[in-house]
């Protein structure tokens, strides 16, 4: 169950860190142009452009950290990082995605992510997706 769990927090972070390049390069998809892919990936009310390219690379180094924590948290990977900051990147990383799983639903996000078709992806796809990664990342923390 473990392995399952881990393969799938990594995969699905991995392809969203590739995405994240793709869009700091220049990618547009799956919008059409600067606007609607913003619209769609962002959602912020009135938002019209992406964020600088450099923002959008580091946010990809993020997921991708994220995506190999529950590696190193396993021990799967060698690392010379202390257990006590190991052990804290994964309830840092737990909250984060528990959080902005559940805070997505909440009326208030809706407000600041208004945008079509942002609001629905998020209300339909994102956040149950962000919430079960948290609750996947939630179990490896305390079945280890």
């Amino acid at each position: 169950m473990t392995t399952i769990l881990v393969l799938f927090i990594f995969v699905v972070l991995a392809i969203t860190a590739l995405i994240h390049i793709y869009w700091a390069l220049g990618g547009l998809w799956p919008g059409t142009n600067e606007k609607t892919l913003s619209q769609t990936v962002i959602g912020s009310t009135g938002i019209k452009t992406m964020p600088p390219r450099w923002v959008t690379a580091l946010v990809s180094v993020g997921i991708w950290g994220a995506a190999i924590w529950p590696m190193l948290w396993l021990n799967w990977i060698p690392h010379p990082l202390p257990n006590w900051i190991v052990t804290a990147g994964m309830f840092v990383l737990t909250a984060i995605f528990i959080i902005r799983g559940l805070g997505g639903l909440l009326p208030i996000a809706r407000r600041m992510n208004s945008e079509e078709p942002f609001a629905t992806l998020n209300l339909r796809y994102f956040s149950p997706l962000i919430t079960l990664l948290g609750v996947m990342m939630f179990y490896l923390l305390f079945s280890n």
